[in-house]
């Protein structure tokens, strides 16, 4: 039997028994990347998109009016119900600004998408170099199934799992603390005209964020790990307006608005509402720091989580239209009641 087939029966053993795992699960059970584990069912329940196609696809989904668009890290997955309006291509991302749709999408960053049909639901998914899930997007009852299926039909090919090259992923273990500087690396923080200019002086310093928010003085200070959950039940509590980010590195989803029904299931700490769904496996979240970010006006405060490898899997901030001086600091000085006592330098 060929590889290919035994991955075959084993992926249909596990989907035959009474729980079937997801399918990220179920790629790590197989020893196999998750786009290859849906590649192992093309001809089938799968099928392979034409890689130049990808653009055009997002261009083309508002036709198939409202869809669930999910992104997700190790840590915190978030789902939203919208449409996919007005698209804008810049540089290497397909952006899309919506507040219930509101992504940044680095498409060059992909390389492998499928039109997946299982359990009943039509999807597209999007995948990197290393097989790791960048981006989905789920058909509703809402949807136009036509759409969907034209725009499969078009942008189908007939490759499958023999002709991908899915690359393994380096160590992600972050570096050694180099030597730094503490007043030089504050003065150029408070430098920072822009918060995108955060990666820039990071790498020109070699840290993490982490790293260097050890060194920031009174423009980062170290939270309790779990931080989210309680600034998750205040914002509910009193009807915060927040930003939420979450990156992947290949894909970046935002949530703007409220959140109203959470619920603890084990390790992970849900929003459950209507169009908008989060899960945050708070076991993998090993720090959390509010931040002082530069912007044109004055610096913002955020809360920002990371996992066990310096990496940023969510940062909340509060929204921009609720940022009058009271709730600011009112904001501010409920991020700090979550103080960590001692931070290691």
């Amino acid at each position: 039997m060929s590889d290919l087939a035994e991955l075959q029966r084993k992926k249909s053993e596990l989907l035959a028994g009474d729980k079937p795992p997801r399918a990220r699960e179920a790629a790590k059970r197989l020893g196999v990347s998750e786009a290859e584990y849906v590649a192992l069912s093309c001809g089938d329940t799968s099928v392979m998109l034409d890689r130049d196609a990808f653009v055009s696809i997002l261009q083309a989904l508002h036709r198939a009016s409202e869809v669930m668009a999910l992104t997700r890290n190790d840590a915190v997955v978030l789902e939203h119900h919208g449409v996919y309006r007005n698209p804008v291509i810049k540089h290497s991302h397909v952006i899309f600004t919506d507040p219930d749709m509101d992504l940044r999408l680095k498409v060059t960053a992909w390389k492998y998408g499928f039109a997946v049909y299982e359990n009943g639901r039509r999807s597209f998914q999007f995948f990197d170099a290393y097989g790791q899930a960048a981006h989905k997007i789920y058909m509703t009852d809402a949807s136009d199934q036509t759409v969907y299926d034209d725009l499969v039909a078009e942008y189908r090919t007939e490759d499958g799992f023999e002709q991908m090259t899915v690359r393994t992923k380096p160590s992600s273990e972050p570096s050694a603390m180099p030597k730094v500087e503490t007043k030089a690396i504050q003065k150029d923080w408070q430098a920072l005209e822009n918060a995108h200019h955060v990666n820039a002086l990071l790498k020109a310093y070699g840290l993490t964020r982490p790293q260097a928010y050890r060194h920031l003085g009174d423009s980062a200070m170290a939270l309790q790990k779990d931080a989210l959950k309680p600034l998750l039940e205040q914002a509910a509590e009193e009807s915060w307006p927040l930003l939420m980010f979450v990156p992947n590195g290949s894909a970046t989803q935002i949530h703007n608005g409220t959140v109203h029904k959470l619920m603890e299931m084990g390790p992970w700490f849900n929003v459950l509402d209507s169009k908008f769904n989060m899960h945050a496996n708070l076991e993998l979240v090993t720090e959390a720091w509010l931040v002082y970010k530069q912007t044109d006006a004055k610096p913002v405060a955020s809360l920002e989580l990371f996992d066990a490898d310096d990496k940023a899997v969510m940062m909340v901030y509060l929204h921009p239209e609720a940022r009058s001086a009271q709730m600011t600091g009112h904001w501010e000085s409920f991020l700090k009641s979550l103080k960590l006592e001692e931070v290691a330098v």
